[in-house]
Formats: structure tokens, C-alpha cells, sequence
């Protein structure tokens, strides 16, 4: 079976989580340092908000080959890790296409204000999403399935009645338009899985993949995949199954050494692999940047490349530092965020839903307690992000606490 479960992934992820947190809240700021900003389309540049993304993405690599081993272990056969997998797909899909759309909302054509609208939303996806412990009485099993049923209809019925307007003032239903973070997730999350079960962990296999998903990115770029037609409209095969693919593949690599009879599987090999595969990406990011330059809004090949780099080398970080050293005590406060990163990166979008609601009713701008220096910006309005995200960590623990846990 899998090995037990790492203390560094999950202060990584939650570090990941949290970051994102503050880096949401800061943007559209003003006097906002350009490091903490994401870099423009056409700036051959990333900065450390723009590292954010593939570093959950890297950390999404290394959680694959545990989760999916863990299960084979458990009993569970090829066709219904497929049906898991499948399953998880979609719900981040779905997730990201609410999300997505809402600035598009149209309170006129839903006949629901918006913030109403996405609260009840996102409650119901803490109840549909929430995990039922094993050990739980048959009792409160049935009334917690009662529960996700009733929560399951709230959520089709808001669905059905949402109405987005766009550009040209039409009025349409749901749209896919990019994915959202959680959708383009979703299809990485597909990609990566996929490969896992088809290469059964072997590192040859999954290194030919990566060489494979970045040639896909560069060809996509000088019209190798204009074929596709349609289908490029639908999803960027290019950067999501090309760079960013590349990114979960390069965090595959990292998490095989975790798996039960790795030839790295001592800490100095896991040391020596990751270090390895760090400066290696971060290298070939380097040497690949003439092409395409580093772009996250292109999510060019060298972008992904370097980016994946960094976060192996941080991931070392972490390892050496909780796991080997065994300094745990010191990233306590991000393991909740870690194992429960859904509920942490909804709920700021919730709170703010409920923040609205709560000042309409009480016809008072809330805002103004929560944001004092949202419009000045600067380090007064970073600070204020930084006690909102900390507002965001507390309540994700409390939360986590209690039993809400979200599983797709």
C-alpha cells in the first residue's frame, strides 16, 4: 500500500492555496509591487504571483500517483478508477464553468440577485461536495445523503435559472468561454491521470510524456494543431494538454519517489532526485524561452518548464525541512488548507457573497469593515488582503475541524 501520508505536500498545497488566497485579493489593487502582480501577455517575464498556478498544478502531479496507488491498493479495479477519475473531472469542470461566469451575471434575466444567486450556489457545493466519514452511524448517513440530495436539486434549480449577458448584450445560459482555474484543473487533472495508469508509474514512460506534452505546446504555436478545428475552440489542446499538462507530469515524476518500492525511496535519494529534477526544468525553461518567451497568459513551454522547476525545488524545501527534519510544528497552520484546498479557495468568493447579503439586509456597506483599504491600495490594502486570507486559514481550520471536507 502507499506510504503514509506527507506532511510537506500538504503545507506545500496549503502554502499554494493561501498564496492564491492573497494574490486574488491584492489584484485590481493599486500601488501593488509588479512582483505580486501577474506579468502583461507580451512581458517575457513571470513573477511570483504567476508562479501561483502551476505550482498547484506540480503539487496536483505529486498527489496522482499516491491517491490513485493508495486505491489500487484498497482494492478498487482499473474500470472504476477510471469512473473516479472521470467523475472528479467533471465536477471540476462544472466548478469552473460556475465560476467563470460570473461576471457575466445578469441579476435582470436570472431573477436573482447575484450575490444571493452565488451564495446559495456555493453552499450547495459545500453540502454536495462534503465528505461523509466511513465510520459515521447508518443514521447520520442516510439524513447526510437526504441532505446532498436536497442541496444536489437547490443547485441543478440555480443552474437552470442562471442567465449571463455578454459583451454584445445577448443574453445566454452558462458558457464555457476559458475554463476557470478549477476547470483547466480538471482537464490537467484528466491528462495527468490518464498517463499515470497507462505508464503504471514508470519513469521512462512518464519523461518521454513530458518531452512529448512541451513538443505538442510548441507545435500548437506554429500551426500544428490547427486541424483540430472546433475542438481548439472548445479546449486550448495546445496549453492544456501541451505546457500545462507538462507541469502535472513533471509533478508525477517528483511523486513516483514516494511510492512503495521506489529506487529513490531513501531521503537522501528523494533529496538528490528532486534537486535534480528542479534545477533540470528550471534549465530547460531557460534554454526553451527564446521560442516563446515566459508568458503565463500564453502558458508558454518555457514558462511551464521553469515554473515546474521552482515548485520541485520548493517541494524540496519542504520535504527536507518537515519530513526529514522533521519540523513540522513550524507549517502546522497550513496542513488544514492543505488537505481541504476546495473549501479554502471558495471560501473567500462565499464570504464576500455573505458580506453583501448581510449589508443589503442591514443597509450597510460591510465592505467598508472588511476592505478599508481596498481603493488605496499600496501596503496598507496588502495588509488588509493578508488579514483577510488569514480570516480565510482560520475559518478553513474551524471548518475542517467540525468534519466539512471537500471531495470531488
Amino acid at each position: 500500500m502507499a506510504g503514509p501520508r506527507l506532511k510537506s505536500l500538504d503545507a506545500f498545497r496549503g502554502f499554494d492555496i493561501l498564496t492564491m488566497v492573497f494574490v486574488n485579493y491584492i489584484a485590481g489593487m493599486a500601488a501593488i509591487p509588479f512582483f505580486l502582480r501577474h506579468a502583461a501577455a507580451d512581458q517575457d517575464v513571470f513573477t511570483l504571483t504567476d508562479v501561483v498556478f502551476p505550482g498547484f498544478l506540480f503539487i496536483m502531479g505529486v498527489s496522482i500517483p499516491l491517491a490513485l496507488t493508495r486505491r489500487k491498493a484498497d482494492g478498487v479495479g482499473t474500470w472504476a478508477l477510471l469512473g473516479h477519475v472521470l467523475v472528479r473531472t467533471l465536477a471540476l469542470l462544472f466548478l469552473g464553468v460556475l465560476l467563470v461566469n460570473e461576471d457575466r451575471f445578469s441579476a435582470a434575466a436570472t431573477g436573482i440577485g447575484k450575490d444571493l444567486w452565488y451564495f446559495l450556489a456555493t453552499a450547495a457545493v459545500f453540502v454536495v461536495w462534503a465528505s461523509v466519514p466511513k465510520a459515521a452511524a447508518a443514521r447520520k448517513k442516510r439524513a447526510g445523503l437526504a441532505i446532498k440530495l436536497a442541496a444536489a436539486v437547490l443547485l441543478v434549480v440555480l443552474v437552470v435559472v442562471f442567465r449571463g449577458q455578454g459583451e454584445d448584450g445577448a443574453v445566454t445560459w452558462l458558457r464555457t468561454s476559458w475554463w476557470g482555474i478549477l476547470g483547466m484543473i480538471g482537464w490537467c487533472y484528466l491528462a495527468g491521470s490518464l498517463l499515470f495508469l497507462a505508464s503504471r508509474g514508470d519513469r521512462t514512460f512518464l519523461t518521454a510524456a513530458l518531452g512529448l506534452a512541451t513538443a505538442l505546446y510548441i507545435g500548437s504555436r506554429h500551426g500544428a494543431l490547427d486541424l483540430l478545428g472546433p475542438v481548439n475552440a472548445f479546449v486550448d489542446v495546445g496549453s492544456l494538454f501541451g505546457s500545462h499538462t507538462a507541469v502535472v507530469i513533471a509533478g508525477m515524476l517528483a511523486g513516483t519517489l514516494f511510492l512503495p518500492g521506489a529506487e529513490a525511496a531513501s531521503s537522501r535519494g528523494r533529496v538528490r532526485f528532486l534537486a535534480v529534477l528542479g534545477a533540470g526544468l528550471l534549465a530547460a525553461g531557460f534554454v526553451l524561452r527564446p521560442l516563446h518567451g515566459f508568458s503565463k497568459i500564453h502558458g508558454t513551454e518555457s514558462y511551464g518548464l521553469a515554473t515546474a522547476g521552482i515548485s520541485a525545488l520548493v517541494l524540496l524545501l519542504f520535504y527536507v525541512g518537515l519530513d526529514v527534519l522533521k519540523g513540522g510544528k513550524a507549517a502546522a497552520f497550513l496542513i488544514p488548507a492543505g488537505r481541504n484546498p476546495l473549501l479554502a479557495y471558495l471560501l473567500p468568493g462565499f464570504i464576500g457573497s455573505a458580506a453583501a447579503l448581510i449589508g443589503g439586509l442591514a443597509r450597510f456597506d460591510l465592505d467598508r469593515i472588511l476592505w478599508p483599504f481596498a481603493a488605496t491600495g499600496g501596503l496598507p490594502g496588502m495588509l488588509n488582503a493578508a488579514v483577510m486570507t488569514g480570516v480565510v486559514l482560520l475559518l478553513t481550520a474551524l471548518l475542517t475541524r467540525a468534519g466539512l471536507v471537500l471531495k470531488l
